[in-house]
């Protein structure tokens, strides 16, 4: 059975420099539109309730409190047995209004977007939520009983120092946060940072930046559950360990993707042909070889790496019996290692792991 459900919400008050996601700007009858197109599709799905379900985008929060209200009513069928329930906001569209909308809906968890704390990079990144305003709205937050939520960050950022960076995760570690997701830029092609042709950070760098982060984060009870991510009092993302423990889930939305009964497939990312006809998914077969990899894949990515006992209950066999070539290299070399049927990445593994999964091809 799923358990997980990814909503996409495809709509933002303004379009960051990095962005290449799917998304556009508000429009409030494009997103009533939108609105009646997702529900439909909910509808014309037969959709079991979830243990997680991620309201992602875009920016949800850009919603007015009405529409907000109709997304969660639609949703709620789906959700009202969800263990955790998650909603991306930025700071500058979340409103008292929605926070008290949120609770009501069952919503529980956030994910904030903060990106950075220094002015310069958010006005270059072209954001507007400063520190001030995220503090402000996580005490908000918690006054409404909201207390899972969890910080992004980029690192990497055009002519961004050490000391700035280091600065930025002092000032995160002290709010009353459980969660930070830290994310390298990645200079996109169609973002307007890639349009204006700027130039990725230096790889050593880049590396430097992450490094110090780690040994920040886990200084200030902060566990590397995850190559990107760090939680306290083990208040992890359950919804993303279920895209890192290959479960299924639904994709609903313009833009979202979904894995069900051994096919992957990505909605139309194109709103006006969503609105018109519907998600129109292009969907891809996975093989076993194909999954058996994507399990390894992504399974490597967490701290607590990939059990062979569920590969085996999965594909009738062991993944020594598939990839033991790559993983006796990658144990002699001590980028992987194993122990209790469990094949994990080492803190040097972690920081290969795109070369490591080269060699499970």
């Amino acid at each position: 059975m799923t358990k997980a459900m990814y909503v996409h919400v495809p709509f933002c008050d303004h379009i960051c420099a990095y962005c290449d996601f799917t998304r556009c700007g508000y429009y409030k009858p494009l997103v009533d539109q939108w609105l009646h197109a997702m529900i439909k599709e909910l509808h014309d799905k037969a959709l079991s309730p979830c243990k997680s379900v991620y309201i992602g985008g875009g920016t949800p929060s850009t919603l007015n409190e009405e529409q907000l209200e109709s997304l969660l009513t639609a949703l709620l069928p789906y959700t009202k047995h969800a263990v955790e329930y998650t909603m991306e906001v930025n700071a500058e569209s979340l409103s008292e209004a929605k926070i008290a909308l949120l609770v009501q809906y069952g919503v529980n968890r956030i994910s904030m977007g903060a990106q950075s704390f220094q002015p310069h990079h958010l006005k270059k990144i072209e954001r507007v939520a400063d520190y001030a305003m995220i503090k402000q709205r996580i005490a908000q937050l918690r006054f409404h009983d909201i207390t899972n939520i969890s910080l992004d960050f980029m690192y990497g950022l055009p002519d961004q120092t050490m000391s700035e960076w280091v600065e930025d995760l002092h000032r995160a570690v002290a709010l009353p946060i459980t969660h930070l997701s830290l994310y390298a830029l990645t200079i996109e092609e169609h973002s307007r940072f890639g349009r204006a042709q700027i130039q990725p950070c230096d790889a050593d760098l880049e590396a430097d930046f992450y490094e110090t982060a780690i040994k920040l984060l886990e200084e200030n009870g902060f566990e590397h559950y995850e190559i990107s991510n760090f939680a306290r009092d083990q208040r992890f993302s359950e919804h993303n360990l279920a895209y890192w423990h290959y479960d299924d889930f639904y994709g609903i939305g313009c833009g979202a993707s979904g894995k069900e009964n051994h096919i992957r497939y990505d909605n139309t990312r194109n709103l006006h042909t969503y609105i018109q006809n519907g998600p129109c998914p292009d969907k891809t077969l996975l093989s076993v070889k194909d999954e058996m990899f994507e399990m390894m894949m992504m399974g490597l990515r967490i701290k607590k790496g990939v059990s062979d006992v569920v590969f085996h209950q999965r594909f009738a066999c062991s993944y020594h019996d598939v990839f033991d070539t790559a993983i006796q290299k990658h144990c002699a070399s001590g980028n992987l290692l194993e122990s209790n049927h469990r094949l994990y990445a080492s803190k040097q593994g972690m920081m290969l792991l795109h070369e490591i999964l080269v060699d499970f091809l």
